[in-house]
């Protein structure tokens, strides 16, 4: 078989902008072969440079974000930089690990129908090529419904539609898996598994899912892959045994409650989508404990989320602390919520502009020695822009944001999308250290397992305890 893909002595460096010292390279004579119809898998932690490699390959590095790269980078015999992006389009397509870098028409048809257009495809092909994509990915009754209005799961299965419409003989995926349920994760094992073109798949965590789909498996780390046992590889570098900490129940304890509450979601882009509501008729969580919330992409976590750190009301009933009814803006200061997205809580331009933003009515030496505390524990450096930050690493920095803000009740959304299970088992721990009830909201039954006390699952439109693990 002959060699399709193929990178020689890679060598890239982001622009410094206007930094006085030469800006580090994040690889440095990397090289990696695949041939025609393989299969890879490259694991690394976070801000190891998955991110930066995948758009390399797919042809966004350097021609949109400056930077310097040496080597070659070769799609079937030609360099990757110098073809146009039409001509890429139809080699290889790019699944990124946040979907909203690549959702850009106001439906979600038109989004698989915008790169078959510029493949000058015609109706009716055109037509039935998006909708069998649409449909096979569970979201052609959304068709018409803007890709802003869906959950993050249902974002990650449309820009896998959009992949699968295309065709091109090359997928290149950062973290398709994360955000999917465990149904649509086996869906998208199935498609790998039998497709006939070249897959390479970047993953921070090894999954279940991954056995045995790929024929080679890499550790990326230090700025070059390695071979060999790549699951201990990353397990050494993640740190070994997990993070414990002291735990101190700083706000005494405190329980936070739905009683028989009702919860609308509709989709406002479209009437052609019936509005579905949930019902919460007994959920409960403590300071200090762990619980995980689980259940389809779509059936609703995250709006049950909003809720319960008061960004959205509900239709019926009260979510009470310590039984005294709590109004949107009290939940607001009781209740954290780290986005699914972690962009939706980030907009300053250092780590320690962000961190000390939160501490703004602080006294000045009380707010560095908390900008300082977070950083350190959250393993950031404060002069560095988010912007150019990885994306589990922009999760660590909205980790940190809350656990210097002290609130007593916190929801992380999607704690295993971009990280490691040893940094999602640290940040629960610091937030436990703080005292804090923390909810999970998780499709990895190992966080489920390792993490929660208690699970709640989203069944047919209900919230229902059940058995963690289930």
């Amino acid at each position: 078989m002959s060699d399709y893909f193929k990178i020689e002595g890679l060598t890239f460096a982001y622009q410094g902008y206007g930094q006085d010292e030469e800006p580090p390279a994040v690889f440095r004579n990397l090289s990696l072969t695949l041939q025609e119809g393989g299969k890879v898998l490259i694991l690394g932690p976070p801000d190891s440079g998955k991110t930066t490699l995948a758009r390399i390959m797919s042809g966004l590095l350097p021609r949109y974000i400056e930077g310097e790269l040496k080597g070659e980078v070769l799609l079937n015999g030609r360099s990757v930089p110098n073809l146009a992006p039409w001509e890429l389009l139809e080699e290889c397509t790019l699944v990124a690990q946040n979907p909203q870098e690549q959702l850009l028409m106001t439906t979600c048809g038109d989004e698989v129908a915008f790169p078959l257009e510029s493949l000058a495809i015609q109706h009716p092909e055109l037509e039935a090529r998006a909708d069998a994509a649409l449909e096979s990915w569970g979201l052609l009754e959304y068709k018409e419904v803007n890709p802003q209005e869906l959950s993050g799961g249902e974002r990650k299965r449309l820009l896998l539609a959009v992949t699968e419409a295309i065709g091109a003989p090359l997928w290149i995926m950062d973290e398709p898996f994360d955000d999917l349920d465990e149904g649509w994760r086996q869906v998208l094992k199935e498609k790998i598994k039998t497709r006939e073109g070249a897959v390479i798949l970047f993953a921070s965590r090894y999954l279940d899912e991954f056995d045995p789909l790929f024929g080679s498996h890499y550790l990326l780390e230090g700025g070059a892959l390695s071979g060999g046992d790549v699951k201990a590889k990353l397990a050494k570098v993640e740190g070994g045994e997990p993070f414990k900490v002291e735990q101190d129940l700083l706000h005494g304890e405190h329980t936070l409650k739905c009683n028989e509450v009702v919860i609308g979601h509709s989709r406002r882009s479209t009437d052609t989508v019936v509005p579905f509501t949930l019902k919460v008729d007994n959920f409960e969580i403590t300071t200090g404990e762990v619980v995980a919330l689980v259940g389809p992409n779509g059936s609703g976590k995250s709006t049950f989320s909003r809720v319960l750190c008061g960004l959205s009301s509900t239709l019926e009933g009260s979510v009470t602390l310590d039984g005294t009814p709590l109004n949107n803006q009290e939940r607001l200061f009781r209740v954290a919520y780290l986005f699914q997205n972690p962009d939706y809580g980030i907009f300053l331009p250092s780590v320690r502009e962000e961190l000390g933003w939160s501490q703004r009515h602080t006294a000045p030496q009380t707010r560095e020695a908390l900008v300082g505390e977070g950083a350190s524990l959250f393993d950031l450096s404060l002069e560095e822009n988010p912007s150019m930050m990885s994306y589990g690493k922009r999760k660590k920095l909205q980790a940190a944001v809350y656990y210097i803000l002290d609130r007593p009740f916190v929801i992380i959304d999607e704690i295993d999308s971009g990280l490691t299970y040893s940094d999602a088992y640290k940040i629960v721990a610091l937030l436990k250290k703080r005292g804090a009830g923390v909810i999970v909201i998780t499709h990895d039954r190992s966080f489920t397992l390792n993490l929660a006390s208690r699970q709640y699952k989203i069944e047919e439109g209900e919230v229902v305890e059940s058995g963690v693990g289930e």
